[in-house]
């Protein structure tokens, strides 16, 4: 490919600045990760549902589009959002009996086809609510019985694992940023909720610690993708008002927030 075809396909980033990102992302997500697996299914739930990945790739889009790019990118990740209740689901059901390679096949393949239903259809912010409202009540109440009584049991750490991560992660997000120069916000929004980080859990913790307990630790991210959902919305009506940066802040804020309140709940009730 000539330097003009390399240019254009990269929308007028430079290799090194792609590069830079990738890896500024990748890092960031490989360490929360390693934070997430050693703190407990709960716990490590907690940081892992925040927005780890979504967050930076839409920091690093907002430099890239103007506000009414990411205001339309917001409403199909809200809708988006759907999907991974259905993808946390189908994990732990497979992974009761499966391997890591067949459990995270049909978690991706039931992933992948809400996506293309997403795609297909034109959604207002309320559509995108009342689409992903249901899916999450249901999950919610289904995730229970792949949360009782699993531990995450020790396990030695490869060096491979780390790699592999960061590798998987910081190719997905160079897609996203490419892909975002050439499609329209709509695809951005799907692309930007991909379940990357608990793929990539997926890939390192079933071998090690088993598909139970991973399922456990996945099941407990239910909660906090609530979170999410809010965080999206958020951005979507204050970017009028405050503008896309302060607006991402707001939705940065209330996952955090949202996450804090989870725990504080859990503690609460555990005393009671």
């Amino acid at each position: 490919m000539t330097t003009l075809g390399v240019a254009e396909l990269l929308g007028g980033l430079t290799p090194e600045v792609l590069l830079l990102r990738m890896t500024l992302v990748a890092g960031f997500v490989v360490i929360v990760a390693v934070v997430a697996e050693r703190l407990g299914p709960f716990l490590g739930a907690m940081v892992a549902s925040l927005p780890l990945y979504t967050g930076p790739v839409y920091l690093l889009l907002a430099l890239e589009h103007d506000a009414e790019y990411i205001r339309a990118a917001t409403v199909t990740s809200v809708a988006i959002c759907g999907a991974n209740p259905v993808y946390v689901v189908i994990y732990a059901l497979l992974a009761r009996t499966q391997g890591p390679a067949a459990s995270l096949a049909g978690s991706l393949t039931a992933w992948g086809a809400c996506a293309v239903f997403v795609q297909a259809l034109e959604w207002s912010l309320i559509e995108a609510f009342l689409f992903v409202t249901p899916i999450y009540l249901t999950a919610l109440v289904l995730a229970r019985a792949f949360t009782r009584g699993v531990a995450i049991r020790s396990a030695e750490r490869r060096w491979t694992d780390l790699v592999q991560r960061a590798v998987f992660v910081a190719v997905l997000t160079g897609v996203v940023i490419v892909a975002s120069q050439h499609v329209p916000p709509k695809i951005t929004g799907i692309l930007s909720v991909m379940p990357i980080l608990t793929t990539s859990l997926i890939l390192v913790m079933h071998p090690r610690v088993g598909g139970p307990a991973t399922a456990a630790l996945l099941s407990h991210t239910l909660g906090g993708l609530v979170g999410m959902v809010i965080a999206f919305m958020l951005v979507n009506l204050t970017i009028p008002m405050l503008g896309v940066w302060l607006a991402l802040a707001v939705g940065l804020v209330t996952t955090v927030g949202w996450n804090i309140m989870l725990i504080a709940i859990r503690k609460l009730t555990s005393r009671a």
